[in-house]
């Protein structure tokens, strides 16, 4: 391998380590809370990435690690993924039975808050330092709002991460199936299958 070549692989690895690093960031602040289209749009640019520096391995043959660098590309170019699917996947779920009952739990969460009476005198106080405008009711119930939108956006988020792996699993596996044919196909020798190799001719 020439020098310029080898140059090539090292910045392809160091691209590719970065973006894993970036990834497992992304997905771990996403985490916290609510999954939104910040998250998708980290991971659509994470892909990028992959597209723009990552090459399949080249050669007469593919080398022995090449195995190896495909897993790992394949299982980074998945958890990017994810952070698109992420807020897609929180929307399903929003309608089902895991959903509600998040919204329910928010609602009471609220309601806790308005009932609470050591919070209502903190609304009191606060309106008398003149933290906050108007009667302490509306602050209060601005509280309660934001208190019910936190509670709902943690409930949603936890789930949607609970089931982020089935769809990770799938694509790190497809991925890896596709760019192992890719290089199988490379490499093949032209006009021969893949899986093939043209045996030695006799002479005469």
């Amino acid at each position: 391998m020439s020098g310029d070549a080898r140059t090539d692989r090292d910045v392809d690895r160091a691209a590719l380590l970065g973006t894993a690093l970036a990834a497992v960031v992304a997905l771990t602040f996403g985490g916290q809370g609510e999954w939104n289209w910040l998250a998708a749009a980290a991971g659509i640019a994470l892909l990028l990435v992959l597209a723009a520096f990552f090459r399949l391995p080249a050669g007469t043959a593919p080398p022995p690690r090449a195995r190896a660098e495909l897993a790992a590309l394949s299982a980074v170019a998945a958890l990017a993924a994810t952070l698109v699917l992420a807020p897609v996947l929180q929307a399903s779920l929003a309608a089902t039975d895991a959903g509600r009952t998040c919204r329910a739990s928010a609602a009471v969460a609220a309601g806790a808050l308005e009932s609470d009476e050591a919070r209502q005198r903190g609304a009191d106080v606060a309106v008398a330092r003149g933290d906050v405008q108007g009667p302490a009711s509306e602050a209060l119930s601005r509280a309660a709002r934001d208190e019910e939108r936190t509670v709902l956006g943690n409930c949603l988020g936890a789930i949607t991460s609970g089931w982020l792996w089935a769809p990770a699993a799938g694509l790190a596996g497809i991925g890896y199936a596709l760019a192992w044919w890719l290089v199988r196909r490379r490499h093949a020798p032209d006009g021969a299958p893949s899986g093939e190799r043209p045996g030695p001719t006799s002479p005469g």
